[in-house]
């Protein structure tokens, strides 16, 4: 006999992709991961989208010191696991953008950044299926970036 799974157990499922908070959620199953890649997206976003390879390698090592998240809560994610896991995935994904040329006033040169990718997608979702989870997906991604205007 054959036994019945839930839809929601699966990892990229349309219930999961709806019910999720943010993009990140869905990416990342793991709880700590998660958080270390919202404390990434969240900084990224103070940056104004971008930074450097020296700020990135900055930031992950005031990760594996320890940083304080918005709850006021101690937390710790290694530098190796910063880099192999979050920045990785986002990379491979498509969410982050490695050696973006930008030009820097103060330094008057251009200086390869990293950079948050925001999708240009259609006001209307497609109809079903793979197209209509990932829709969703880029689109809680930008919510993330791109201020509401209300």
């Amino acid at each position: 006999m054959m036994t019945a799974t839930l839809r929601s157990n699966k990892p990229f499922s349309a219930e999961r992709v709806m019910a999720a908070a943010d993009a990140l959620e869905i990416i990342f199953p793991a709880t700590k991961t998660r958080k270390a890649a919202r404390l990434l997206a969240f900084w990224l976003a103070k940056k104004g989208g971008t930074a450097t390879r020296n700020a990135l390698s900055n930031f992950a090592n005031e990760l594996s010191d320890g940083v304080q998240d918005q709850h006021g809560v101690r937390f710790k994610y290694s530098r190796r696991n910063l880099y192999m896991t979050v920045l990785r995935t986002l990379l491979d994904m498509g969410f982050i953008q490695k050696n973006v040329p930008t030009w820097d006033s103060s330094r008057r040169r251009t200086v390869y950044v990293y950079s948050r990718n925001i999708f240009d997608i259609p006001q209307k979702p497609p109809s079903v299926g793979f197209w209509r989870l990932a829709y969703y997906t880029c689109r809680k991604w930008n919510d993330m970036f791109l201020e509401k205007k209300d």
